[in-house]
């Protein structure tokens, strides 16, 4: 089935799922980390139809997710490599696979994350890198960046731009406001198009 493309979107979420949100581009990347680099490697690990894979390796590498590399001339034959853009999206699997494994899978994990040093099993959690606080709603959400459009600014909260107001000094009464809020600033709501918890 034919969808619109979502390459231009101001959504990084739509702009990633352009690139990766396909099936099949996933379990590549998933084949790619645990060491498939060869069009027969991919082909035999999938079981997925030889034009089709083409088809999918191809566009990986055209949206910078996999680097095209000849390894034979006689014939031509050539390896996929993950890019650093690849690369960056191993936490993004393996939290695809702690959320598959805690409700898709009732008879217990198949494979799972340990720490590498002792086997203790690992749980993926999502942290703000500034502050070390795991990123979770309402403490954190998503609002309009400097590059929104106005599309993008009619569905998505803006964060004031300025400091909060310092506390009324005690024993004095606080003035009252000479204009109201700026109405171009809106309410911090959740997002009509997105889930309240991303």
């Amino acid at each position: 089935m034919q969808h619109n493309s979502f390459g231009d979107s101001q959504c990084p979420i739509a702009r990633s799922l352009e690139r990766v949100g396909e099936c099949w581009n996933i379990l590549i990347l998933r084949e790619a980390f645990l060491g498939a680099q060869r069009f027969d490697e991919f082909h035999k690990k999938l079981g997925i139809a030889p034009n089709m894979l083409s088809r999918r390796l191809r566009a990986m590498v055209e949206h910078g997710l996999l680097e095209k590399r000849p390894y034979s001339t006689r014939p031509v034959r050539h390896e996929y490599l993950l890019t650093q853009a690849g690369r960056d999206f191993r936490p993004v699997l393996w939290a695809l696979m702690a959320w598959g494994n805690r409700y898709f899978a009732p008879e217990g994990p198949a494979v799972h994350i340990v720490n590498s040093a002792t086997g203790v099993p690992a749980d993926p959690l999502l942290i703000d890198r500034a502050s070390g606080q795991p990123l979770a709603f309402p403490a954190f959400r998503v609002v309009a960046g400097p590059a929104a459009d106005s599309h993008t600014l009619a569905v998505h909260p803006v964060w004031p731009a300025t400091t909060p107001a310092p506390a009324p000094v005690p024993g004095t009464e606080p003035q009252p406001a000479d204009t109201d809020a700026d109405p171009r600033v809106p309410a911090l709501e959740g997002c009509p198009h997105d889930q309240p918890d991303l």
